[in-house]
Order: C-alpha cells, then sequence, then structure tokens
C-alpha cells in the first residue's frame, strides 16, 4: 500500500523533472528523507567516475558530529572492501548493520558516531540490480533501529528519484570527462601550439591526418601509421604519407596493416614489443640491420616499403598509459634524432593519446547527452499524464474536486485582479432523484447516466468553460467571461436538452432530469461564498420541484 498519495506523488515527480542539476535533484531527495524523520542522520552516496568507488556528495549527521559535515564531504568510499556501502551495491537490496553483525572496521564507526543502526538502501528499485546502480542512502540511527514499515516508505520515495539520479549521475559523469578532457587539451596546448588546431576536431581519422602532417612539417619521414589496442591486437586505424609520390606505396602498406592487426606479443612485431614496454624504439637506419633475423610480420611489412630508411616506433599515451602504437618511415635517407627530437616526439604521443581519447569521449557524450534529453523528454510526457490521471474523474473524463478548487482559484484570482472586470459565474447541477435510479437501476446504470450527462453538457460549453464533476451526482460549470443572465440561458440550454433526451444504460434507455443553481461573482467573494451561493440557489430549485434552474 503506498504512502504517498497520487497528488503528493505528482508534486514530487514534478519537482523532480524541474531539477536542473544532480546537486539540486540531491537537495530534494535530502528534503524528502528528512520529513519522513526515520533515521538521526544520513549520508548520499553516489558513484564517481571510475566506477570504483562511492563519493559521499550529501550527508547530515547526528547532532553533535554536525560541525564535521564539511571535513566528510567528498569522502570516497571503495567498492571492494566488502563493508556496508559495497554489500548493499553487490546486493542491490537494503543492508543493515547493527552490533550484532558489524565487521570489526564497521564496530569502530558505530562506535565512533554513536550509532545503533546503519542501514543501506540502493538507490534503485528492489530487485531492478541494475549493472551500475548509481548510489547508495546511508541512515544513521542512533537508538534502535529503522521499522520495516518505515523502510519500505524510504523505498517507496526511493523509486520515484532511481530513474532521474541515475541519468542525472550519467551526465555529472559526462560533464565532469568533459571538463577533465578539456583541461588536458589546453595543458597540451599551452606545451604544443603548433598542434592547438587539433583541440576543436571531434574526427578520430581527422586527428591523424593533422598530427602526421606536423610531424611530417617538422621532421624528415615520409611514411606514417597508427594503430590502437582492440579485442587484444594492435589494429592499425590509419596510414599518412607525407608526399604525393608515396600514396601507392601508403596504400598497399595501409591494407596490409589493416588485414594483419599484431598479436600482443612482444616477438610477434616492433609495434607489439613497443607497446608493452611502454617506451619508444629508434631504428637510425634499416638497410644496416636488413640482414639480421626479424618477425615475419615487420619483415613482410618492412618488404611493402621498398626502401625503409629510418624508423621511429613509439607508444600513443593516455594518462601515462599506453593505448596504441605509431610508426614514422623515411624511404628516401636517414633522418638523424636529437635529444630534443626525442623528448617532441614523447610529449607528441602523450598528446596525440589524450586527442584520440578525447575525440571519442566527445562522440559518447554527444550521443548519452542526446540519449538523456530523449528519455528525459519521456519522463516529462509521463509526469504530464500522471498530472492529468491526478486532475481527471475516471468515470466521465472531466476535471475532479481538487482541479475544480485550483481552477476556481485561478479564476478568482483573474476576476479580482481585474477589480471586477472579468465577468465569472458558476453553475451547480445535480440529477434528479439519482438515489433512487440507483436502487432501481443498479449503479451500474448510475454510472453510464453520469458519463451521459458529462457528454450532453459537454455539447453546451464553450472551450473557455470548466466542467468539473463536483462528487456522486454534482457538476460543476466554471463560466468565465460570462454574468448571471448568460449562466441562466446556458443551464437552461442544458437542462431542456437533457429533459428531452434518453440515454444508453445496461438497463436500457433510460430518461433523467437536472436542477441547476446559477450565481455569479460579487465584490469580496471567494471559493467558499461563491460555491455556497450556487449551492443555495440548486437547493431553492430542488425545493420549488426539481428539474428546473434558479438563480442568485
Amino acid at each position: 500500500m503506498p504512502f504517498l498519495s497520487p497528488e503528493r506523488t505528482s508534486q514530487i515527480i514534478s519537482r523532480i523533472v524541474d531539477a536542473e542539476r544532480l546537486d539540486d535533484l540531491l537537495d530534494l531527495l535530502c528534503e524528502e528523507i528528512v520529513a519522513l524523520e526515520v533515521a538521526d542522520g544520513y549520508l548520499v552516496n553516489m558513484r564517481d567516475v571510475s566506477g570504483d568507488f562511492l563519493t559521499c556528495l550529501k550527508l547530515r549527521y547526528p547532532g553533535e558530529f554536525q560541525k564535521l559535515e564539511q571535513s566528510y564531504l567528498g569522502y570516497k568510499f571503495p567498492l571492494d572492501n566488502g563493508q556496508l556501502n559495497a554489500r548493499t551495491i553487490a546486493a542491490g537490496e537494503i543492508v543493515r548493520v547493527h552490533p550484532a553483525n558489524a565487521s570489526s572496521e564497521e564496530m569502530v564507526i558505530l562506535r565512533y558516531w554513536k550509532i545503533h543502526d546503519m542501514t543501506g538502501v540502493p538507490l534503485c528499485p528492489p530487485g531492478m540490480r541494475p549493472a551500475t546502480p548509481p548510489g547508495v542512502l546511508v541512515l544513521l540511527k542512533q537508538d534502535g533501529t529503522i521499522p520495516d514499515e518505515e523502510l519500505a516508505r524510504v523505498q517507496e520515495l526511493v523509486n520515484l528519484f532511481h530513474a532521474s539520479l541515475s541519468r542525472w549521475l550519467r551526465f555529472s559523469h559526462l560533464e565532469q570527462l568533459h571538463g577533465e578532457a578539456t583541461a588536458a587539451v589546453a595543458e597540451s596546448q599551452r606545451r604544443l601550439q603548433f598542434l592547438d588546431e587539433m583541440s576543436s576536431l571531434t574526427s578520430v581519422s581527422k586527428i591523424y591526418e593533422l598530427f602526421a602532417a606536423e610531424l611530417f612539417r617538422q621532421l624528415p619521414f615520409d611514411l606514417a601509421s597508427f594503430s590502437l589496442f582492440d579485442d587484444g591486437q594492435l589494429q592499425t586505424r590509419k596510414a599518412v604519407a607525407a608526399k604525393p609520390q608515396f600514396d601507392m606505396i601508403r596504400r598497399e602498406w595501409e591494407q596490409y596493416l589493416q588485414q594483419n592487426p599484431y598479436p600482443l606479443d612482444a616477438s610477434s612485431s616492433g609495434s607489439a614489443h613497443v607497446f608493452l614496454r611502454n617506451e619508444a624504439m629508434m631504428f637510425p637506419d634499416f638497410q644496416d640491420i636488413r640482414h639480421l633475423p626479424m618477425a615475419v610480420y615487420d619483415r613482410k611489412s618492412l618488404a611493402i616499403l621498398q626502401t625503409p630508411r629510418s624508423i621511429f616506433v613509439s607508444p600513443i599515451r593516455h594518462r601515462k598509459k599506453p593505448i596504441g602504437a605509431f610508426i614514422l618511415c623515411s624511404l628516401e635517407k636517414p633522418v638523424p634524432l636529437s635529444g630534443a627530437d626525442m623528448d617532441l616526439l614523447g610529449h607528441l604521443a602523450s598528446f596525440l593519446g589524450t586527442a584520440i581519447t578525447n575525440s571519442k569521449l566527445y562522440e559518447t557524450s554527444q550521443a548519452q547527452i542526446l540519449e538523456i534529453r530523449h528519455l528525459n523528454g519521456m519522463l516529462q510526457e509521463k509526469v504530464e499524464a500522471l498530472a492529468e490521471q491526478a486532475s481527471t474523474d475516471q468515470l466521465t473524463g472531466l476535471l475532479n474536486f481538487r482541479a475544480f478548487e485550483q481552477e476556481l482559484d485561478k479564476r478568482l484570482h483573474e476576476t479580482e485582479r481585474s477589480n471586477g472586470q472579468e465577468l465569472l459565474a458558476l453553475a451547480l447541477i445535480d440529477i434528479d432523484h439519482f438515489k433512487k435510479f440507483n436502487d432501481t437501476w443498479g449503479h451500474a446504470a448510475g454510472n453510464d447516466i453520469l458519463a451521459e450527462v458529462a457528454r450532453e453538457i459537454g455539447k453546451h460549453t464553450r472551450q473557455s468553460d470548466r466542467v468539473c464533476r463536483y462528487g456522486g451526482e454534482e457538476f460543476v460549470l466554471i463560466l468565465p467571461h460570462c454574468d448571471l443572465e448568460g449562466a441562466s440561458l446556458l443551464a437552461g440550454r442544458i437542462r431542456d436538452a437533457i429533459e428531452a433526451s434518453s440515454f444508453d444504460t445496461c438497463a436500457g434507455r433510460r430518461s433523467i432530469t437536472i436542477s441547476i443553481g446559477c450565481t455569479d461573482y460579487r465584490t469580496g467573494d471567494d471559493r467558499q461564498t461563491l460555491f455556497k451561493r450556487a449551492d443555495r440557489a440548486l437547493y431553492q430549485a430542488k425545493e420549488n420541484g426539481r428539474n428546473q434552474v434558479c438563480v442568485i
């Protein structure tokens, strides 16, 4: 049995949709947790971008420890230590820690914070066990334990937040990665000004071309190839020639390399050896060593080049770790490399790895941002549908009592602001002898009559009018821009139409009549006074014999 009413659920979901940042959403979750009054404190721990830790983004400690909150904000909880957060994530369900079952490390925590019950609630629906749940809500109870029924209330609340928390966490991670990538690019640009054009590229293929072109401008190599580690192999992505005269060789070389990826075995090729050792190798002149034994992969590759001279092979690094390798080769003459040249190529290898990674991150982030926007759009549609359900009478399709009160308050406010210049009238409709009808023909037939009356009323009202089912057999018409005479005329047409009609019901065709009371806005009216006057008019219509319209 849900503890949240449909109205309250709709309010919370509307605020969730309005959240513009992960921080806003977490503030809203904490506000709702505090309102439940189930614990003396809490921590909201969310997955970090690596997925190996939970980071404390929100917390409230019990009274005497609240001054320490800023110190522990941002604290990281590893997910491989077997403690509460790790177990909750792994289990995908609520986990309790108390003196009877705490580990030695957890017992220290309980004693230090003077806690008796520490409960981890995964931020996902029970039983869902997603591959990457967004985080854990830890509830702290100093005396006793949190009852199961209270945890059920917490779980119901978490269920409302789960989808948006997951999306906003992903978006936050993307922003963080994007920020790190941007910072890395900016730093590399400061150190390597000649490559600043690459920072604006999102195509990996274009990055290879520009990178090779800049290398060819500074160092007299003739060919370059680029491979990335993928699926346990070094797979060549592109080969570039410095001059058109070498383009035929480049195409044949690229085709061979792409069709024959290097196994990740140091003896299979120079590129695999360089990748595994994460260190560059330089062969000043291949012609001096061509008679020596070498790997079959390399011998066939170099045979395509016909007259290879200097060969430089370097790992492509990202954050100091190899992600691929690139080869530079001269075909006409040896290329002497100074110590400064070697240092430059080492920096470029790291810059290239950053540029490639950033490009891939950009493509991924753009796709995921579009996905998040699409999912948020779907969520908004569901919220709007839920809001419509919360304000609509299911039997008649009309506005319900709650929506009637909201609409009438809105119209009264508009009329008050206009100093009475905006007209407003109210008509209260009641089906005559409806109880007797139900007793005679049954409640199912009565429901059919209610639905038919609602449809008939709708035929005679304007688009600006609001028709509401007030309750039972009563309907209310809110009539903006309408005076008392206009309301009386409309009520008369509706009464005449219903009296002249018979309606299909499950008990056959049946006829009914209605009584209507009308009034209009008068200075000083509020919702209660306006409605009571319409109700008196309806009472008068019934006292006068029913099936008529009375105005007050």
